[in-house]
């Protein structure tokens, strides 16, 4: 199969998905003013993809990478987030935005520290300024932040630990530290001008302000609504509950464990396990059901070396019958995906709406 044919089904595959996805969203209810988020989902659900077939071509050809794609395509945790815009307001859009910010700052971090060029180190601290965009609905920034900060010192020790013997380890640490600081040097002087250009205002400026004598008035009887909608919205959402295995890409990970090891490749594998255990595994330990997301990349591209073509014809079927189980499960639980649709949640924002119409 040549790299071609491969980008024409991986596009199906993407749009399989995908198609699936809006299907559960559409069926779910009107997106109305949230398709905003439902496009922003769908435009990181296939960003993600072709990063994925990018990367996976590049370490094992064609056959991997299309496996690869096909169990991220289809995980039920990705599914789950596209389809979650109309109800979920911007969760599920934002969740496979910063999915794909990780995503793609890992590849341009592994890829500029095999080749440093001035372009790969601006894509990478492009894509790490918006890795928290995921985060913000979550209550923290700084866990996918700090996660990112110790992937990038992996990746510079794997990459030299996994140098050549004719490139030079000691040529090597420094060209690696010195792009990964170059990134993160970016990363924080777009982030401090940022800050410096923002002009909203302090909470000194909030409290010394005098109200209005119609506003004391509104303000008078304001916290005791605010009060009793808070206290329904309590009563009437439910405890969070804890990360479960439905949220795990459960189909990558098996083919992940039962993949081949090559010495070739083991800058990339390497990369992949770190940004699982720096990314992945904190996300999913804090966030549940939106770490999964996160999760599910790079448990595929690990996955992807099932189907290498050293293997017998009978390893490799035995891997594609494992992701048509999974493709089989999607189309089966639609719309039900886990952590995804449900039923009781139609409000965009919980709460934020009794509280608006409250008289």
């Amino acid at each position: 199969m040549t790299d071609r044919r491969a980008h024409t089904w991986g596009a199906a595959i993407v749009a399989a998905g995908g198609v699936l996805g809006l299907a559960g969203a559409l069926w779910a209810g009107r997106p109305g003013l949230l398709w905003r988020p439902l496009v922003f989902g769908l435009a990181a659900y296939v960003a993600s993809g072709a990063v994925v077939l990018r990367w996976g071509l590049a370490v094992y050809g064609p056959r991997g990478a299309l496996g690869a794609l096909a169990a991220v395509a289809f995980a039920p945790g990705v599914l789950a987030a596209l389809a979650a815009p109309p109800l979920l307001a911007p969760a599920g859009g934002t969740t496979l935005l910063g999915g794909f910010a990780q995503l793609a700052a890992t590849y341009a971090l592994a890829r500029d520290l095999l080749d440093p060029t001035l372009q790969w180190t601006f894509l990478a601290s492009g894509a790490i300024l918006l890795v928290p965009i995921g985060a913000f609905l979550q209550g923290s920034t700084a866990v996918p932040t700090a996660g990112m900060a110790v992937l990038s010192l992996l990746l510079v020790a794997a990459r030299v630990a996994t140098a050549e013997r004719w490139e030079g380890r000691v040529r090597v640490a420094r060209a690696s530290a010195v792009a990964v600081g170059l990134a993160w040097t970016a990363v924080l002087a777009v982030s401090l001008l940022v800050a410096a250009a923002s002009h909203l205002p302090s909470p000194e400026e909030y409290s010394s302000a005098r109200p209005a004598p119609s506003a004391r008035r509104f303000n008078a009887v304001l916290p005791v609504r605010a009060a009793e909608a808070a206290g329904a919205d309590a009563a009437a959402t439910p405890a969070p509950r804890p990360a479960g295995a439905a949220a795990l890409p459960l189909a990558a990970l098996l083919l992940a464990a039962a993949r081949p090891w090559r010495s070739q490749r083991r800058y990339s594998d390497i990369a992949w396990i770190a940004a699982l255990l720096c990314l992945g595994a904190p996300l999913w330990l804090a966030w549940g059901e939106s770490g999964g997301v996160v999760m599910a990349p790079f448990a595929a591209l690990l996955a992807g070396g099932c189907w290498d073509s050293s293997r017998p014809a009978w390893a490799r079927a035995a891997a594609s019958a494992v992701v048509a189980l999974q493709v089989a499960a999607a189309v089966l639980l639609w719309p039900h995906y886990p952590g995804g649709v449900r039923a009781d949640a139609w409000l965009p924002m919980p709460g934020i709406s009794d509280a608006v119409e409250a008289p």
